[in-house]
């Protein structure tokens, strides 16, 4: 057993010739992580969305920068969402679990009920019968989401690439929208689901050895987390939210301080009662961290005032199927929380929104 307790190193495949300098430069500093951590970061995305404006057609009721968009159809309200993730596991089934939680997740942000959904599909170079296996695994295990939400898949597009990534685009029905403005003054911020897997699928992916604790054991937990639906914990917050958004790809820092630009507030987070995903902690001691975590950093360290410490690093760590932050009535968050642990959500109260300007104090 002791030839198995040492692994070497694996480096990954070599660039091509052709890649740019700063590309190369960029893959010897760390690897890409997969998941949310793949995601561009919130300074390149902010701008690129600053020069497409506001919608032009009066049906189109929100542009860029909620969880969906918003659409007036008729006397109703649909909102309308997409994402994809990277796959971190070979395995095909749970990977399209977490995909579909995840892509459900902005969806049931905004308070709207799961109504359709499409999905695009990126499966690697495999033999034609080994490729509809996969398929049938993928399209067999997200269905089984979608139609636990109440929704439909209706279909969608395959390609294929250089490695598997899965993505839905998902339409709902709101009878009122909980966007990310609306935060008040004297509100409770409250989140249902532990953060750190971000550290934990990047340390995965490192083959990490932390000698206080067992990597597979925090990679299983996590797991089990990302493919948690927050459907039922939506509904429960939504009919009282004042604002809510999902804390994914920017972490809960910047998915906060999206909120609270959007709301006009600052507000104080109280860091010993944000809930920890087991391990995360540890692994961020020992400096393990998404690809993302410096890029999110940058976009939230000038409007935070934090102390050092890897529970802080832990506020910039991108979330793959992550909870839903909650802006509630003071009054009302102490309930709301005790029937999220009723459901088994490790929620919390974690911070209270104060009055402009937007910043974010940590302690």
């Amino acid at each position: 057993m002791a030839m198995f307790e040492d692994y070497p190193a694996m480096p990954g495949p070599a660039l091509p010739s052709a890649v740019p300098a700063a590309l190369r430069r960029a893959a010897a500093e760390r690897p890409l992580c997969a998941g949310c951590g793949a995601k561009v970061g919130p300074g390149a995305l902010s701008s690129a969305l600053a020069g497409i404006g506001a919608p032009g057609r009066a049906d189109v009721l929100s542009g860029p920068g909620d969880d969906a968009a918003v659409l007036a159809v008729g006397g109703a309200v649909q909102v309308v969402t997409t994402d994809h993730l990277r796959a971190f596991t070979p395995d095909a089934r749970a990977m399209a679990r977490i995909a579909a939680v995840h892509a459900l997740g902005d969806v049931w942000a905004m308070g709207a009920e799961p109504q359709a959904v499409l999905a695009q599909v990126i499966l690697p170079r495999l033999g034609e019968a080994m490729q509809a296996e996969m398929l049938a695994e993928i399209m067999e295990a997200a269905g089984a989401v979608v139609r636990e939400a109440g929704a439909e898949l209706v279909g969608g597009h395959t390609t294929v690439g250089a490695e598997l990534t899965l993505g839905f685009t998902v339409t709902g029905l709101a009878r009122r929208v909980v966007a990310k403005g609306g935060a008040r003054p004297g509100d409770a911020l409250v989140l249902t689901k532990a953060i750190g897997t971000g550290v934990i699928l990047a340390a995965e992916m490192g083959l990490a050895r932390v000698p206080e604790m067992m990597l597979g054991e925090a990679w299983a937990v996590a797991m089990a987390a990302m493919a948690r639906p927050v459907g039922p914990a939506a509904a429960l917050l939504a009919p009282e939210a004042h604002a809510m958004t999902d804390v994914t790809g920017f972490g809960l820092a910047g998915h906060l301080l999206e909120m609270l630009e959007a709301s006009g507030c600052s507000a104080e987070l109280d860091l010993e009662v944000v809930p920890v995903l087991p391990g995360a902690l540890e692994l961020a001691e020992a400096g393990w961290e998404s690809s993302l975590a410096a890029a999110n950093r940058a976009a939230v360290d000038w409007r935070m005032e934090a102390p050092a410490g890897p529970r802080v690093a832990l506020l910039a760590d991108p979330q793959t199927g992550g909870g839903l932050l909650a802006a509630v009535p003071a009054e009302r968050a102490g309930a709301l929380v005790d029937a999220l642990r009723e459901m088994g959500e490790p929620a919390a109260v974690i911070g209270r929104v104060g009055p402009g300007p937007v910043a974010l104090r940590v302690g």
